[in-house]
């Protein structure tokens, strides 16, 4: 079935189409129309296949609908088995007359026909298998029990022109049949579902519980009905419980329901109908179907009111209206329509109510629904309407915006027949619309919904945004990946912001990545837009960028330093691009300078001294920590000094900067320049000349003099004056023009000449805050007394006494520390000569096995001398004196020898120690003194003085000296 021949038999009251008519895309009053109505509820489409020629011969009277296959009767007698796209696959030529029922079995294995000629014919599709119930009337209705292939009972229940409805049921000996009503009028449909048998006659419907074997509801016709045999009367099982009726100009729903206990006790049955809704049309129902909570209806319009005055029928010729074309109304339960269609059947001019059937397919879910309207030579399949549909009536309708928003809450989970290139074409409409209507930035927005990862797509609509000069409305949205476009079209757009909108350049140019960006032309417009406007910032910047992402560090790095961009001094290291900063060292210090005004340096100074520094002084400090300063100053190597200094020759405050710099780091690197470096000092950094004139010895100490002498600057004369020799000079300005007496007596320390301090005396006499300075800071340079005795009688001196004082009280202080330091010097050596004492008197033991280290015999032996000594060292080894002596150096020296010493003794030569220290030390005198023992043999020597050239003591030397010959240590 073919849904694109939907407006072919479908629409609205005011659209209806013929199946030869065809629309004109130019038609305004179509246009309006199409956006005027209400989008349809259902679908629809024509069953082709074969169907057509077979009608071509025959007309439909019945039909019926399998989930595997269709079922179809006609006027001659003949059954169709018809697929789902209505081939014909098989045919049963088993009536006479028309057909009018026809059931087919729930598993899709029978199918049961009843028609005119009496005969109720069940045919088996899969085997040589048919049953024939033959009544001799004209048989109206036929129903096959549930499951009917399954069960052996073999129930079918027909009836029609013989006023009985009659219940079949296989036996052993033949059917056996039960009439299970009669006598009320034709049987016109029946209906059945599980255990329920619903029918319908000239009284009513009623219904019958197989089960129960009982009627147990009946369901009249409403009052001012047309007569019954007029219209058919429609019967249809919405689910096992819910009857849908439809009759004339009348729709009931029935409930079937369980009575209570107490009513079934009184003789009641056990179930009955509820009529749960009901409501008159004002056309005849020609067929009833549920979908979901609602109903659908096949409305035929004709005047009711005509057939309601109709007593009976006549077979007298009438004149026959031309009929209206019938309609699919959808209405809920309580007959408020929800939306009606118009159907364009072929032939609809000729039909009657009762030549439309509406017959529909059971489904699980309502969107599975499907509808089939028959006419006697045409048969249209109508389906609930999904995404796709709604989808493409919006389109029909140039509603692209709302298409597109349908198709994204679908989201991907959605897996409707709309392909890719379908939801495109949409999009690429919508686009074109807007655009046509000037709304670029709409459409903008869009394009990441449409275009998605088409490459083409985007390029092509990012040219017509071009075209109509809207390129910035579309560069936010531009894809730079997934996809990515040809370089050509990022070209174009970066072209067309630098002819046009520097800003928006320079912000395209940071926002994409770099790989867009690489291209030599562009990068050389950038250059030569930059060179007509050198001071343009967003240029400048935008060239940087593009450079970046091209490599060409050495152009990147003049533009970053133009910019002021942070850390572009890295490229220097990263990129050797140390020849390119060669030639601009000027532009690198005007760099450092904006960083440090704009506080990204991070530069903490140390002051020298209780110096105070101004804003000024601070600033040409932090600028000497300058990165790109200190790039210079630590590769002098790749970026001589001399050149450096010749282009900072203009700027003397950036040259002192760098020049300080390099002295900073080393004294002697730019000796050459230390001549000026002192004019510099003087003029920049007053605070740092005494220090660079102390630490340099690269400059004329006249000129350094006369530079100091215009400025008018003292201590720095003062300390050239002293540099040169003329101390009086010096000692005469720091008195009379400093009058700093600590400065006076500073330099004269540092002279440390005698005349000087003559001189500082008698200058001082005269001025009494002088002489208080002298007396509280000579210390002991100067004997006070010597000053003293020179000071003039009758001259006030204020603070004289409490100078004095300072002075007493200062010797006595000195005194006690020399008398603490002594006792102390005197506790440490004692200490110390107790410790060399022990170790020095630990036994050494031996065994008889010890070998002496030099003969490797025993320390006693045959043939050796036992009135022989042995020798002990603290290192454990052990010898025989001769042995000793055969091997000792001649030249061996301060050997200490130790034979022995008794213990009773011991305190006696601690004593005598002490006792010579403080004698050494009361005496003043220096040199070595030997420590005896009476009773023993010990020997010690005292170095008094602690220099490396004294001598052994007189006993000493006269022991002859033994020193290990293995590891060198003494006896």
């Amino acid at each position: 079935m073919d849904g694109s021949e939907d407006k072919q038999f479908a629409g609205n009251r005011a659209d209806v189409l013929e199946d030869e008519q065809k629309s004109e895309p130019g038609d305004e009053e179509e246009e309006e129309s199409l956006e005027d109505d209400e989008e349809p509820k259902l679908k629809y489409a024509r069953l082709k296949g074969t169907l057509g020629e077979m009608l071509k011969k025959d007309n439909v009277s019945s039909f019926a609908v399998s989930d595997r296959f269709l079922a179809l009767g006609t006027h001659g007698g003949v059954v169709h088995i018809l697929d789902i796209n209505g081939n014909d696959t098989r045919r049963f030529e088993c009536h006479s007359a028309t057909v009018h029922e026809l059931c087919i079995d729930t598993t899709g294995e029978y199918v049961a026909s009843a028609s005119d000629d009496g005969k109720v014919v069940i045919n088996n599709l899969y085997a040589n298998e048919t049953q024939v119930l033959n009544y001799k009337r004209p048989v109206r209705a036929v129903a096959l029990e549930q499951d009917y292939s399954k069960k052996q009972s073999r129930q079918v229940v027909s009836g029609g022109m013989a006023e009985s409805l009659v219940l079949s049921t296989k036996g052993w000996l033949g059917a056996r049949e039960v009439v299970l009503d009669s006598g009320e009028g034709p049987i016109y449909t029946v209906k059945w579902r599980q255990t329920y048998i619903a029918w319908a006659n000239e009284a009513g419907v009623k219904i019958y519980d197989v089960v129960a074997q009982q009627k147990f509801a009946f369901i009249d016709r409403p009052p001012n009905s047309p007569r019954g045999d007029l219209f058919r009367c429609n019967l249809c099982w919405k689910t096992d419980a819910i009857l849908l009726i439809g009759w004339a100009d009348s729709v009931k729903v029935g409930v079937i329901k369980e009575r209570s206990k107490i009513d079934v006790a009184s003789g009641l049955p056990a179930k009955y109908v509820e009529i749960t809704a009901q409501f008159r049309t004002d056309y005849i129902v020609s067929g009833i179907a549920p979908l979901a909570e609602d109903l659908v209806i096949l409305a035929y319009l004709t005047d009711i009111e005509d057939h309601k005055l109709a007593d009976a029928l006549t077979d007298a010729p009438i004149a026959r209206k031309k009929a209206k074309p019938p309609e699919i109304h959808l209405v809920n339960n309580l007959g408020e329509e929800i939306a009606n269609d118009m159907l364009s059947l072929n032939g609809f001019e000729l039909y009657q109510a009762n030549d439309y059937h509406l017959e529909s397919l059971d489904t699980d879910s309502p969107n599975d629904a499907a509808f089939y309207v028959v006419s006697p030579k045409d048969i249209v399949v109508a389906r609930p309407r999904d995404l796709d549909d709604h989808i493409e009536w919006l389109v029909e309708r140039r509603q692209y915006e709302q298409a597109l928003l349908a198709a994204e809450e679908a989201g991907n989970a959605y897996a409707g027949r709309l392909q890719v290139a379908n939801i495109l074409e949409i999009g690429q409409k919508y686009l074109t619309t807007l655009i046509e209507e000037g709304r670029f930035n709409d459409a903008a927005a869009l394009c990441p919904k449409i275009l998605r990862t088409d490459a083409t797509l985007w390029e092509h609509w990012i040219f017509v945004f071009a075209k109509h000069k809207e390129v910035k409305t579309i560069k936010p949205f531009i894809p730079t990946n997934n996809p990515q476009l040809s370089s050509t079209v990022y070209n174009m757009v970066l072209a067309y912001f630098l002819n046009s909108d520097h800003e928006t350049f320079l912000e395209t140019v940071k926002e994409w990545p770099p790989e867009l960006l690489i291209g030599k032309d562009l990068t050389d417009e950038a250059e030569k837009a930059l060179s007509k406007e050198p001071n343009n910032a967003i240029l400048l910047e935008a060239a940087y960028e593009l450079n970046v992402a091209n490599k060409q560090f050495n152009r990147a790095l003049i533009h970053g330093l133009k910019s002021r961009k942070p850390n572009i001094l890295n490229l220097v290291k990263l990129h050797n691009l140390y020849s390119v900063i060669q030639n601009h060292v000027s532009l690198v210090m005007e760099y450092d300078e904006h960083m440090i005004d704009c506080g990204y340096y991070n530069i903490k100074l140390e002051k020298l001294g209780d110096e105070e520094l101004d804003d000024t002084l601070i600033k040409i400090r932090k600028l000497g920590f300058g990165t790109g300063l200190q790039i210079f100053v630590s590769n002098t190597d790749m970026l001589p000094m001399v050149a450096t200094v010749k282009q900072l020759v203009d700027n003397p405050r950036w040259l002192h900067v760098f020049l300080d710099a390099v002295f900073q780091k080393d004294p002697h690197e730019a000796a050459q320049f230390h001549p000026l470096q002192v004019a510099l000092y003087a003029e920049y950094d007053y605070p740092a000349l005494s220090n660079f004139l102390r630490v340099s010895t690269y400059y004329k100490l006249d000129d350094a003099y006369d530079i100091c002498e215009i400025r008018d600057l003292v201590p720095e004369m003062v300390y050239l004056l002293g540099k040169m020799g003329n101390n009086r000079k010096a000692l005469y300005m720091i008195i009379e023009r400093l009058g700093d007496v600590q400065r006076a007596i500073d330099f004269a320390k540092e002279q440390n000449d005698e005349d000087l301090w003559e001189d500082l005396i008698k200058y001082s006499m005269d001025k009494p805050k002088f002489i208080i300075g002298l007396l509280e800071n000579l210390g002991s340079h100067i004997d006070p007394i010597r000053l003293i005795k020179r000071l003039p009688n009758n001259l006030e001196i204020p603070g004289l006494r409490g100078a004095l004082i300072k002075i007493m009280t200062d010797y006595g202080i000195q005194m006690s520390l020399r008398e603490g330091c002594e006792k102390i010097l005197i506790s440490d050596t004692v200490e110390l000569l107790e410790n060399l004492y022990r170790a020095q008197k630990r036994g050494l033991s031996f065994t008889e096995g010890t070998l002496c280290a030099i003969c490797d015999n025993h320390l006693t032996y045959e043939g050796i001398n036992q009135t022989s000594r042995l020798i002990f060292f603290f290192c454990r080894h052990v010898f025989h004196e001769s042995c000793l002596h055969a091997s000792m150096d001649a030249k061996t020296k301060g050997t200490v020898k130790v034979h022995s010493m008794t213990q009773g003794n011991q305190a006696d030569t601690l004593a005598a120690a002490e006792q010579s220290i403080k004698l050494v030390y009361a005496d003043g005198k220096s040199g070595m003194s030997t420590i005896s023992s009476d009773t023993g043999k010990l020997s010690i020597p005292v170095n008094l003085s602690w220099r490396s050239g004294d001598t052994l003591s007189r006993e000493a030397k006269k022991k002859a000296a033994h020193m290990c010959p293995i590891c060198r240590n003494v006896a």
